[in-house]
């Protein structure tokens, strides 16, 4: 059996375990580039949970040098939870009909550049715990500037124009 058969077989195995579907999660879009002080949102699409409204949905961010912290947790429609004060300013998390929790980060700035996983867990019987998560990639739209070529304004004599050079 070749690599890619193997890969898909492990893959499908991750799905069933103990006959039951596992939660499936998809962010869109998967790479965000932004300008400063603009706002990003990012989907988090949920497949494979019963009650998607009662579920807890929850958001961390994972700067490039840093290990992830939870920015929010979002439980029903409007039932957002911030681990900090200072995020209420910052991101707005909600959910979208029956399978979408977005998230928005609000006036980006360099400090915002990093790695947005959207995540889910439940435990079940016993010990057994059942999570997933999925990650979206931030960055800030450097500035380019371009210097266009100089243009210089010439004025000709009037005689020349007429064909005649004055002296």
């Amino acid at each position: 059996i070749d690599m890619q058969v193997l890969a898909v077989l492990a893959a499908f195995s991750l799905l069933l375990i103990d006959g039951h579907a596992q939660v499936l999660l998809q962010q869109r879009p998967p790479s965000v580039i932004k300008k400063e002080s603009t706002t990003v949102s990012i989907q988090c699409k949920v497949e494979g949970i019963d009650d998607f409204q009662a579920a807890y949905i929850h958001w961390y961010r994972q700067l490039p040098a840093g290990a992830p912290e939870r920015l929010l947790y979002v439980t029903g429609v409007s039932q957002v939870y911030y681990d900090s004060d200072s995020n209420k300013n910052k991101y707005l998390s909600s959910k979208v009909g029956n399978k979408i929790c977005t998230i928005s980060v609000l006036n980006v700035r360099d400090d915002d550049e990093g790695t947005y996983y959207c995540a889910y867990w439940v435990s079940h019987r016993g010990n057994r715990l059942q999570a997933a998560l999925t990650e979206s990639r931030l960055q800030l739209q450097q500035h380019t500037f371009i210097q266009g070529p100089k243009i210089t304004a010439a004025f000709l004599p009037t005689s020349l124009k007429s064909g005649t050079a004055a002296t």
